[in-house]
């Protein structure tokens, strides 16, 4: 005699169902967004010309995204979290000595600027593997959006990952003073203390200070390479982003 279902069995297993097609939708329509996003620009995005390219009433995508900002924002937070991972697996890696296994002490000179190095690495190769996404989180704000706040998590994420060889080598006694605060020390302090309490704790602030800068060149140098703006001024983009970010470890103490 077949098995009969009991409407008990059955609610959980259709509503597993229903969970599966509607990420399935949602991945589907972020992709076409994504696309929309490449060709336009998120300015232009909108939920009827998504709607249009699936198929589908712009009523029933609002059963999925209920504004044009709820899809910018989730275009967004899908950037960072797709950036952290990358930044975090490029600091696993180097952490644990980098494909050959072999690495120098976390306070080691040497290894600590090559760990260093592999994050903003990443952060240059995931750029321009996605240039449209690193233009919706770095590129021009939106006009009248604003991102959520749970998009700062992920991109606090990037740069933990990117500070954790100066906590390492703070933690091993070797990690070098930066330079001078300027005429303001303790404004200067003041302005980063945010950073210093979550990322780099007990780290001395011009350490600090210089880990800010440093992470602004890397953010600012990899958008003047997506947006075009090297051409014909820096002929070997690679080989002078690692150049100045071998200069900037230096500035944050390690090496």
């Amino acid at each position: 005699m077949p098995e009969v279902e009991t409407p008990s069995a059955a609610a959980p297993r259709s509503r597993t169902a229903r969970e599966r097609v509607r990420r399935e939708l949602t991945a589907e329509i972020l992709a076409v967004a994504r696309r929309h996003l490449g060709r336009e620009g998120a300015a232009a995005l909108s939920l009827r010309s998504v709607a249009r390219e699936l198929g589908m009433a712009p009523s029933a995508l609002y059963r999925y995204f209920d504004s044009r900002d709820a899809l910018l924002s989730a275009l967004i937070l899908d950037a960072f979290e797709s950036l952290a991972a990358e930044a975090e697996a490029a600091a696993g890696v180097a952490g644990a000595g980098g494909a050959d296994g072999e690495t120098s002490g976390p306070g080691d000179a040497v290894g600590a600027v090559e760990r260093w190095l592999a994050v903003p690495r990443a952060v240059r190769a995931w750029a321009l593997a996605h240039p449209h996404e690193w233009g919706l989180v770095f590129g021009t704000p939106v006009p009248g959006y604003e991102a959520p706040q749970s998009t700062v998590a992920p991109y606090a994420r990037v740069a933990a990952a990117m500070s954790r060889p100066v906590v390492e080598a703070f933690a091993a006694g070797r990690l070098r003073p930066a330079g001078s605060l300027g005429p303001r020390p303790d404004a200067a302090a003041a302005s980063v203390a945010p950073v210093a309490a979550a990322l780099l704790p007990g780290v001395p602030a011009g350490n600090v200070v210089a880990a800010v800068g440093a992470w602004s060149t890397v953010v600012g140098m990899v958008s003047l390479e997506v947006f075009g703006h090297w051409r014909n001024t820096v002929l070997d983009p690679e080989v002078f982003f690692d150049a100045t970010m071998r200069d900037l470890a230096r500035r944050v103490g390690l090496g």
